[in-house]
């Protein structure tokens, strides 16, 4: 270290010990990457227009949960998971997303929330459960485990390779996996890049990983017209050892198509 004393000394948490391990893990996982732009003009008009005229704010991530939901059931691939030689095809949508939560300290922290049966949920129901987790304190320390610190300080006096075998069993055990967090994943970085597009690349911890980006404005030519429309940045990441390429274009499509057409907007309750 300089003998100048121009910085200072943060402690490296057991949290952040367990998230560069889980990290590395995932990294390590063999995925295809997708890049692809959804149309939003018409989806961003219908939840300003619900906000105004109903006092309602529909969130954004639960409606394209609530649509993704739609598309993996109909591709089950999507929505399965190899354990040796079988595997195992989950009946219901689990979707984790990620949420901004503020420690009882005031500190903002990232929240792993899990979306349970996202399939039999509206829209409506989808939005009010994300507000109410939202709204949640939590102490540092249930950051990831939700409950005491034990395991956590009991964690970080493990060997590293020790640590990531840990991890890697739980992210390879479909049941383990579901439980903890979800079937499918969604990581939403639009709040945070406004008026402007780009792309993001989630960790690909499960077979169906998005990551939504941001929001950029196009001209585009539509029946000899030119139109300004919104295009929405959205990254795939796919388990190629489960589900191949023309499946995976398929439920790409089908996702497209049910958010061009502002499936579940139409009718906040319908499931």
């Amino acid at each position: 270290m300089p003998k100048e004393k121009n910085y200072h000394v943060r402690k490296f948490s057991p949290t952040r010990r367990i998230l560069a391990d889980y990290n590395d893990v995932a990294a390590s996982l063999n995925r295809v990457c997708g890049l692809t732009e959804i149309d939003v003009t018409k989806a961003l008009t219908k939840i300003e227009e619900i906000k105004q005229y109903e006092n309602y704010k529909v969130s954004m991530t639960g409606w394209i949960a609530k649509c993704l939901s739609q598309a993996v059931m109909e591709n089950k691939h999507l929505n399965s998971y190899r354990r040796g030689r079988k595997i195992i095809v989950f009946d219901d949508v689990d979707i984790s997303i990620i949420i901004e939560l503020t420690t009882k300290a005031g500190k903002k922290v990232p929240y792993n929330y899990v979306i349970r049966k996202v399939n039999t949920k509206s829209v409506r129901m989808i939005t009010d459960e994300i507000r109410i987790a939202q709204n949640k304190e939590i102490k540092d320390k249930d950051q990831l485990t939700r409950d005491s610190s034990t395991y956590m300080s009991f964690y970080s006096l493990l060997p590293r390779f020790f640590r990531r075998f840990v991890i890697k069993t739980m992210i390879t055990n479909p049941f383990r996996l579901k439980k903890l967090i979800g079937t499918v994943g969604i990581t939403s970085l639009g709040m945070f890049i406004k008026g402007q597009g780009g792309w993001a690349i989630p960790f690909p911890d499960k077979t169906l990983n998005i990551a939504i980006g941001g929001i950029k404005e196009n001209a585009v030519l539509r029946n000899g017209n030119v139109e300004e429309r919104k295009l929405l940045c959205v990254t795939f990441l796919i388990d190629h050892n489960l589900v191949d390429g023309a499946p995976a274009a398929r439920f790409i499509t089908r996702l497209t198509e049910l958010m061009g057409d502002i499936s579940y907007l139409k009718d906040l309750e319908k499931i």
